[in-house]
């Protein structure tokens, strides 16, 4: 059988640019991935832009009120020098390329106007959810979920994998996800193949050192998000 590569998932700022910017956005298209990962939250006044924290200035400020130098420098120091970056902008440069986008939707309140941006944009079949994703699949379901699981193994699931294998499996099957979402540190072999048989594909997160890229590569994932997507790309090249 012939190898079976995953998909490249640049993490946001992966590149020498800082997370949830529109130069890290442009790194990730640039690296040769297939998908740039990007964080999503939802100002006062329903608008969805590029964040990765909660800020109570959110809930406060519309996005031109946030976006006023005073506002956002609270945010962020690294926004001394730049605006923060609207959802909308971003699906503006995705339709125009060969890029897919996977959507970290950091807390409930951002689901609706996020999947709203994307059906506006005709671009649900080129974006992934694998942050929160209440209510998605009963309403749009052309968009592909990507179950988030656990980020750490209880005592009770590393004694026994195999049942906790199976209870993810069930559970992304019973949300009508197209696969599972996984810290790559909780991801092993057995819970890959087990998915392929309910027809899950098998994301991981964050891959950075080679051993761990190439031991990914072999265990047959279907994508794996990296902060390096050239090396990834270079390394499925040579393979």
């Amino acid at each position: 059988m012939a190898q079976k590569y995953p998909l490249v998932s640049a993490h946001t700022g992966g590149g020498a640019a800082p997370d949830n910017t529109m130069e890290s956005f442009l790194e990730g298209m640039q690296s040769s991935a297939d998908l740039v990962e990007i964080d999503l939250r939802v100002t006062a006044d329903g608008t969805v832009v590029l964040l990765h924290d909660h800020s109570p200035l959110l809930l406060q400020h519309t996005y031109k009120q946030l976006n006023q130098y005073e506002n956002r420098i609270q945010l962020s120091p690294i926004y001394e020098n730049r605006h923060i970056v609207k959802f909308a902008q971003i699906l503006e440069v995705v339709k125009q390329y060969d890029i897919q986008l996977n959507l970290d939707i950091k807390n409930e309140e951002t689901v609706e106007p996020a999947m709203q941006c994307v059906v506006e944009y005709g671009l649900e079949k080129k974006v992934f959810v694998t942050g929160c994703s209440h209510g998605i699949a009963s309403k749009y379901n052309r968009i592909r979920i990507v179950f988030n699981t656990p980020d750490e193994l209880s005592e009770r699931d590393i004694a026994n994998y195999g049942a906790f294998a199976q209870r993810m499996c069930d559970e992304a099957v019973r949300s009508s996800a197209y696969g599972l979402n996984m810290d790559y540190r909780t991801c092993r072999k057995e819970l890959v193949d087990l998915a392929h048989t309910h027809h899950l594909a098998i994301w991981v997160y964050t891959v950075n050192s080679t051993n761990d890229i190439l031991r990914f590569i072999e265990m047959g994932v279907d994508a794996i998000t990296t902060r390096e997507p050239i090396k990834l790309a270079q390394l499925k090249l040579l393979l």
